[in-house]
């Protein structure tokens, strides 16, 4: 098996670009950085303020007075603070010893390693990290087939409200994780108030739910009256905001659910992948958003199964599945290759029909050059990916 390039630096082009380059072709993926460029919907709508008066000075002009200081009530001495037991440290050292040699036996490379300098990576924590998304993907799920039995809101509808929410995305410039976040919520939503929604609403909470996303996501949100204005005014500033009450309340304001975004770019840099495998498994993990069938997969799971399929299309040297799934990707992932065949099978059926398929806008914005033309590559008709789609694991 051809080693495949490690990432060893971190950059932000990802989110700026979406792995949009085409001069990144061949080139290795390169986790983004925590830091978010500004980005504008319909224009720059941020909002334009006054100039805001001095800190330094009242709306008098003179210049505000300090607080006195106020002595503290109790004085803390150093003999009340308690040192750590010596077998508490000799436990926390035990457990790191152990996790270094289950690494070495499994000849699992430390993907943070070479990080350690870098504190907005934050390698100290970043496994506990990962243990806790986990935790909430399992305590946010959303049902298999949660819309079984209404006559109402249909499955079909969802997929074409969830296909314009994607191009209302691309039309705003938002993040790559607003449009997960977006599609989350609104899941989540219909999971629990479904009966309470009618047809003529619909739409009206996939504007709402994206209007949370991305003031959840974004450094500079469209405003209220831009979701007014893509609706095509069907739909008040007041009925969004008051969709909008009525949706957090919902979710009771959990609205921090884990993404495939997330865990996709742990998992490209725990395989090693190039950009172009990463940015292909990001387009099969977005067509699985139109598809109902898929609502149920946990994120992270749907991440590592693109992320396979991906590099079993690109990767003609693999004789098999196997040769695909690295002890490094079983560690980090936390998954055996026989929990993702079912997964790979659906995304497998949903990449061969995304060229003719009605709802076509995923498949038409990664063909664009901008993301490598990656929809259209020569690979995607391979007998391979009808071979997974058919249960035919090779």
């Amino acid at each position: 098996m051809a080693l495949r390039a490690r990432a060893t630096t971190v950059s932000d082009m990802e989110n700026m670009t979406g792995m949009e380059n085409p001069n990144l072709a061949g080139k290795r993926y390169v986790a983004p950085n925590q830091a978010k460029a500004a980005r504008a919907a319909l224009g720059d709508v941020r909002n334009k303020q006054a100039r805001s008066v001095s800190l330094s000075e009242n709306k008098g002009g003179k210049p505000a007075q300090k607080p006195a200081f106020t002595k503290p009530t109790r004085v803390i001495r150093e003999k009340e603070i308690e040192a750590p037991k010596q077998n508490e440290v000799e436990q926390m050292e035990t457990s790191k010893l152990d996790i270094d040699q289950e690494m070495e036996q499994e000849h699992i490379v430390d993907i943070d390693k070479e990080d350690a300098d870098n504190p907005q990576l934050v390698v100290e924590y970043v496994m506990d990290i990962y243990k806790y998304l986990r935790f909430l993907e399992r305590n946010q799920n959303v049902n298999t087939d949660y819309l079984a039995g209404q006559q109402v809101i249909l499955p079909k509808m969802r997929s074409v409200l969830v296909d314009w929410l994607i191009g209302v995305h691309m039309q705003f410039k938002l993040l790559p994780e607003t449009v997960y976040t977006a599609v989350a919520i609104l899941d989540r939503f219909l999971m629990s108030e479904v009966t309470s929604i009618s047809r003529n609403t619909l739409q009206l909470v996939g504007v709402t739910a994206m209007l949370i996303a991305s003031k959840y996501e974004e450094i500079y949100a469209p405003e209220v009256k831009d979701f007014v204005y893509i609706t095509d005014k069907a739909y008040t500033d007041k009925q969004i905001m008051e969709m909008e009450l009525k949706v957090i309340k919902s979710l009771k304001f959990n609205l921090g659910r884990p993404l495939p975004l997330h865990f996709l770019r742990r998992a490209s840099k725990a395989g090693e992948v190039e950009a172009v495998t990463h940015t292909l498994a990001k387009y099969i993990m977005e067509l699985s958003l139109t598809d109902y069938s898929l609502v149920a997969e946990p994120p992270s799971r749907l991440a590592a199964s693109a992320l396979a399929l991906a590099i079993r299309i690109l990767e003609p040297g693999l004789t098999s599945m196997t040769e695909v799934w690295t002890p490094s990707l079983k560690y980090y992932t936390q998954y055996e290759l026989s929990d993702l065949y079912g997964t790979m099978q659906k995304l497998a059926a949903v990449l061969i029909a995304a060229p003719t398929a009605k709802l076509n806008t995923v498949f038409s914005k990664y063909s664009a050059r901008k993301f490598l033309k990656i929809a259209r590559i020569p690979a995607l008709d391979e007998p391979v990916v009808k071979d997974i789609a058919s249960g035919t694991i090779v």
